[in-house]
């Protein structure tokens, strides 16, 4: 009776962490974000706390529940880990929607930058990425940028082109109609949600397979 209550009780922390997990590690990324954006919070700070943690924090909680064979509670960490990242970025662009001042910018010249990124995978097979990335240099009113780095291009030397800044210089400029914080916002809860979704599932069936692995014993007669 005791183990498996204490079986019992073990399937239900587990799968509480699970359900948690996400939604945490996405409030984290967005706490540490704001603090960057609103308060006195630096680039290391924003890249460790807001990026680094939370995903690492999934990890090991993806490690932990594939070593005991809970595959989808394992799964649960990719839209986590994306959720976590869009909430991150989703900052960023409600910052400008807020506080974002939006100039007229002479567009001086447009360099084209490609970047492949080879990786290999488990069975030992090279795949290459290709990046490619458009660096506009800008000729902006006092306070803007000097430059735009994006991945098409916006315009052509000579022609203007409207962005978007932050005056306090904490967030990287856009160009407008680029900035889209609800948008982002909403895709964050939707990851967030199919991990969660993901983590009840992963929860149940590991309680369902511990159950029906668990030897019977025998009736008295």
């Amino acid at each position: 009776m005791a183990g498996w209550q204490g079986g019992w009780v073990r399937g239900l922390r587990r799968t509480a962490v699970a359900l948690a997990a996400p939604p945490l590690t996405a409030a984290l990324a967005f706490a540490v974000a704001r603090e960057s954006a609103y308060g006195s919070l630096g680039d290391w700070g924003f890249f460790l706390g807001g990026l680094l943690l939370p995903l690492v924090l999934l990890g090991w909680h993806a490690a932990r529940a594939a070593r005991r064979g809970a595959s989808l509670i394992a799964l649960s960490a990719l839209p986590a880990g994306l959720g976590a990242i869009l909430a991150l970025v989703s900052v960023g662009h409600s910052t400008l929607e807020e506080r974002g001042v939006e100039i007229s910018c002479m567009v001086l010249k447009v360099t084209k930058r490609t970047q492949t990124e080879s990786s290999m995978d488990a069975e030992g097979h090279w795949t290459s990425t290709t990046r490619t990335s458009y660096d506009h240099r800008l000729d902006c009113p006092a306070g803007g940028p000097e430059h735009l780095d994006t991945p098409s291009r916006l315009a052509k030397e000579g022609e203007s082109l409207a962005v978007v800044h932050d005056p306090q210089g904490k967030v990287s400029p856009r160009a407008a109609g680029h900035v889209h914080g609800r948008g982002l916002r909403t895709a964050a809860e939707v990851t967030v949600g199919a991990a969660v979704l993901l983590g009840l599932v992963g929860g149940i069936r590991e309680a369902y397979e511990k159950r029906r692995r668990k030897p019977r014993r025998p009736t008295r007669r």
